[in-house]
């Protein structure tokens, strides 16, 4: 298997990197999210010595943002090279998010920049700034600075039509979205086949939306999922007694992190394409 170099540091400590490993790990032999994590720890990356001040993994790539602020993306090739997944070489992002086959990025004044596969309009973000930006499946959402949630792509299950009210934080899943009000309490719309969308009560510090699952942390560290657990354990991250610092909901996997390490459950195997195509573990290089 070929790894991309990045800083294993990052690799181990970063969530989002956790889980770009756990995925490449997992799709190259079929192993269960955890040993996946568990090798991150002992494998050692030919890092090259970058270093991000943040990074987001999508469906089929990654996307981080170096000390200087330009994006770099890396992932399987097919999509970097028909979808166009290379970052604007010309402009400076505070933050990024990549999706499933597109990227938004945004810059200080907080304008959305989105670049990939623009089906559905994902990758035409609307004018004005954000607070903050997160890519889903087919559509993204954002955050106005007042909290508002604005989101633009397929709204086929109502994920590109948020409530009113303000904010504080949102996540884009594959089909459906969460976001915290400022009290904590967690509102979730959009598909909701697997009670993806229907968040428990109480106060959450954080909230990630996967494919058809949704985790979140509680103010103590606890950490919560519902919705689908698809007989991998997606949706069964957290054990009693457990905290975490971050959590994110992927699509058979989730993983978190806690004082002692990573933690991942779920399973991610190699899947075939219609066409008869199986998906292999390409990595672009940095």
């Amino acid at each position: 298997m070929r790894f991309t170099p990045f800083n294993s540091k990052l690799a181990i400590y970063s969530l989002t990197a956790l889980v770009a490993v756990a995925l490449m790990l997992s799709n190259s032999y079929g192993a269960s999210a955890q040993q996946a994590v568990d090798d991150v720890s002992t494998t050692s990356s030919a890092s090259r010595g970058m270093t991000f001040r943040d990074i987001s993994a999508g469906e089929w790539h990654t996307c981080g943002i170096r000390t200087d602020g330009r994006a770099i993306c890396w992932g399987w090739d097919r999509w970097v090279d028909d979808f166009g997944q290379f970052p604007p070489a010309d402009e400076i992002f505070a933050s990024v998010s990549a999706g499933a086959r597109h990227t938004c990025g945004l810059r200080a004044d907080g304008a959305a920049v989105c670049w990939g596969y623009n089906g559905h309009g994902r990758s035409t973000p609307l004018s004005g700034a954000f607070s903050s930006i997160s890519a889903g499946a087919w559509h993204t959402c954002g955050l106005r600075a007042d909290g508002t949630a604005i989101c633009w792509g397929n709204n086929l299950y109502g994920q590109s039509t948020p409530p009113s009210g303000a904010f504080s934080s949102i996540s884009a899943g594959s089909h459906h979205n969460c976001g915290l009000r400022a009290d904590g309490a967690a509102v979730c719309w959009g598909a909701n086949h697997w009670g993806e969308s229907t968040p428990p009560s109480g106060a959450f510090s954080s909230i990630s939306a996967g494919e058809r699952h949704t985790c979140g942390i509680r103010a103590d560290g606890a950490g919560v999922c519902w919705g689908n657990d698809h007989g991998d354990g997606q949706a069964t991250l957290y054990s009693s007694g457990e905290t975490f610092s971050s959590i994110s909901a992927g699509s058979s996997l989730s993983c978190g992190l806690r004082a002692s390490g990573g933690r991942c459950a779920g399973s991610i195997t190699t899947e075939e394409y219609p066409t008869g195509d199986r998906i292999r573990p390409r990595f672009s290089r940095l």
